[in-house]
């Protein structure tokens, strides 16, 4: 039996969520167009006959100014505290920037494998994929190489097996239905920021946070949801719920047709949207709305 963490790391949007979702055929992390999405370590479970493979989804790597992107990135880097092996995902014809220059300082200090994973392989051509290849491992002295694509699945499944291959024994972790660490409340919580990044325009999403502040299922059988939108500015709140509550109830009940296919019972969804001011700059208002801060 082998069983250990593998860290996936790399700059926003390069396909890190949807690499996740696809190995564990869940929609555990969201996924939107827009870089930064994803602000938390998310936990993915892949179970083998003879192998559990934890799969941890890390924000982008990104130069950080606000105290939010700060956050992320420090989510990021500790998240290779642990880690058994390392995916390092890129995207066909990546930039090489001062990014990339920091990002890679924290992989030469490991003793684990790290993979280079080229992901988006469907979208380019053969050349572009063998220079990025070239590229990448004059930077580095990665184990192995793979050119997947995490929205087809394609070579996936050959990244599996020899990430199997590096594991060391051991046990695990978790049950045979578990997929996600995620407690249940964050997984609403992230559902409804999916949506917000969906619907709404620019730079508007970034500087908005949501907490789930109440879960009762009623006596009729409906699963009673109260969600906070947190927004940086007043001008935001009335953008969030639109002319005559038009885009809350967007969000609503798209975030609400989702969770009742997932759960397979009737939901009752209620949002409020709230200012928290300039909360993504100040690191106490970012505690007070559960990011924990180390």
């Amino acid at each position: 039996m082998k069983s250990g963490i593998v860290t996936i790391l790399g700059r926003p949007n390069v396909g890190k969520s949807t690499l996740l979702n696809y190995i564990v055929q869940r929609k555990i992390s969201i996924v939107t167009p827009k870089p930064q999405t994803t602000r938390f370590r998310i936990l993915g479970v892949k179970n083998l006959k003879d192998a559990q493979i934890v799969f941890a989804d890390t924000p982008g790597f990104h130069l950080a100014k606000s105290a939010l992107n700060k956050y992320m990135v420090n989510v990021a880097i500790k998240s290779l505290e642990g880690a058994d092996l390392v995916y390092l995902m890129v995207e066909v014809k990546d930039y090489i920037g001062e990014e990339y220059t920091e990002l890679l300082k924290h992989l030469k200090g490991l003793t684990v494998p790290v993979f280079l994973v080229i992901n988006k392989i469907d979208m380019y051509k053969d050349e572009d994929i063998r220079k990025t290849e070239e590229v990448f491992r004059g930077l580095y002295d990665f184990k192995e190489v793979f050119k997947i694509s995490a929205l087809t699945g394609k070579n996936v499944d050959a990244l599996i097996e020899k990430t199997v291959e590096y594991l060391p024994e051991g046990p695990r972790y978790f049950g045979e239905g578990e997929v996600t660490d995620l407690p249940f409340h964050l997984q609403v919580a992230e559902l409804i920021r999916e949506k917000l990044y969906l619907l709404l325009k620019q730079e508007l999403p970034y500087e908005t946070a949501v907490t789930v502040e109440e879960v009762k299922e009623r006596e009729n059988g409906v699963l009673y949801i109260n969600a906070v939108i947190h927004v940086a500015k007043e001008s935001q709140k009335g953008i969030v719920i639109g002319a005559n509550g038009s885009m809350i109830k967007k969000i609503g009940t798209t975030t609400r047709l989702e969770l009742q296919e997932i759960l397979k019972k009737p939901i009752y969804l209620e949002l409020q949207v709230k200012v928290e001011e300039d909360w993504p700059k100040l690191e106490g208002k970012l505690k007070k709305l559960g990011y924990i801060i180390e």
